[in-house]
């Protein structure tokens, strides 16, 4: 059995794969064994199994370099790319169909492959095949304490294009990043991941795939997602700032790119003038609104949409829509960039008074002290919003 199986591995490795299993590692010797025995038993077997390690200091490649199917394509990187880098990296060396991400201290259940290419292979229609995830600790049982509170976001029904973007901009990311399977060709045709996203460059990349092409959930637990504090998504003072910074970005485009038809289907509902259809600047002035009145990371969508007003405004029609149709002036705006900024928000918080008996900071102390409060006063919204990756 172990030889028949090996030789079907070797014919498989010889011609051009059906989907291309993508495996970044960096630092996770104790648990990328797990990891690729996870994908090598697959009851799909049609597949490549690429690895790069990015030049860890663990034991990684030598674990790595303990795996003898032919299969497998190693990459040993001579300098840290950073885990977008690497990912973009492998994607670049891919050969199959279909792309598959497998984070190095993940792991599969065994039908996961079998599954989602039934599913791509059944409907041209559909970009990508998402499962749900269960969400585990370093020892494989399910998450408890402060993590538990994840522990079912993943586990998403089936919407629409429209009610996908929908859920985006008022929830968040709910898509678990290593239960996908793509389809290659997309990668050509909307761009690979931003590497300058280091929180949430799968968000900002299902924002832009939902823009143009439906998806497809398998509700069912495929995917062994570890959550042991120590992930690029764990709570700290750090990625909380990364994660505002990154959402701004983000939420500025958006709108950008979304067909007409579509960006009305998902918000008409929230328009504040419905019965302005049809004329022109009408769905721009609605977008802007939107962004401004968004209740899922105030902060960051509010600085997107004073950022957008202020391109926007430049353009005599947008300026006379919005000042007679939507009663808001270019005085309007100027009072919201005075209090409710990105520049209000750090005025008032370094102004703050101190409580009684603290002593005065100055120079160094205080910037730290001051970026300290203001991580503290963010951490709150950021747990809402943290990119589950």
């Amino acid at each position: 059995m172990a030889d028949a199986r090996q030789a079907t591995s070797q014919a498989l490795a010889e011609h051009a794969p059906r989907v291309s299993i993508l495996v970044p590692s960096y630092n996770h010797a104790r648990y990328i064994g797990k990891a690729l025995d996870s994908a090598l038993a697959q009851d799909f077997a049609d597949f490549e199994l690429l690895i790069s390690d990015d030049a860890s200091p663990d034991d990684s490649w030598e674990a790595i370099c303990s795996f003898a199917d032919p299969r497998i394509r190693r990459f040993r990187q001579p300098r840290n790319l950073g885990p977008v880098g690497n990912l973009v990296f492998l994607i670049g060396q891919a050969r199959g169909e279909y792309v598959a991400l497998l984070n190095s201290d993940d792991a599969w259940y065994p039908a996961k492959l079998g599954k989602q290419v039934q599913v791509l292979n059944a409907d041209p229609q559909l970009a990508a095949c998402f499962t749900w995830a269960a969400l585990v600790d370093a020892e494989g049982r399910p998450v408890a304490g402060p993590e538990a509170v994840w522990k079912d976001v993943f586990r998403q029904p089936n919407r629409s294009q429209a009610e996908w973007l929908r859920h985006f901009f008022t929830s968040g990311n709910c898509l678990c990043h290593p239960s996908m399977l793509m389809r290659r060709e997309l990668y050509q045709t909307l761009g690979s991941y931003n590497p300058g996203l280091k929180q949430l460059p799968d968000f900002e990349m299902w924002v832009r795939l939902l823009k143009r092409h439906p998806i497809h959930i398998i509700q069912q637990d495929l995917v062994a997602h570890l959550r042991d504090g120590n992930n690029t998504s764990a709570v700290s003072a750090e990625n909380t700032a990364r994660n505002l910074t990154e959402l701004v970005e983000i939420f500025a485009g958006f709108f950008s790119g979304m067909p007409d038809e579509l960006f009305v289907e998902a918000f008409a509902s929230r328009f504040r003038r419905a019965d302005l259809a049809g004329r022109p600047g009408h769905l721009l002035c609605e977008q802007l609104f939107l962004l401004f009145d968004c209740s899922f990371a105030q902060a960051p969508a509010r600085a997107a949409a004073l950022s957008a007003f202020m391109r926007h405004l430049a353009d005599p029609q947008v300026e006379q829509l919005l000042r007679d149709e939507y009663g808001f002036s270019v005085f309007d705006y100027y009072r919201l960039t005075g209090t409710s900024g990105f520049g209000h928000l750090l005025l008032a918080s370094s102004t703050a008074a101190a409580p009684a008996g603290a002593p005065v900071l100055a120079g160094d102390a205080r910037s730290r002290a001051f970026a300290q409060h203001l991580l503290r006063r963010a951490s709150g919204l950021a747990r809402r919003f943290v990119r589950l990756f």
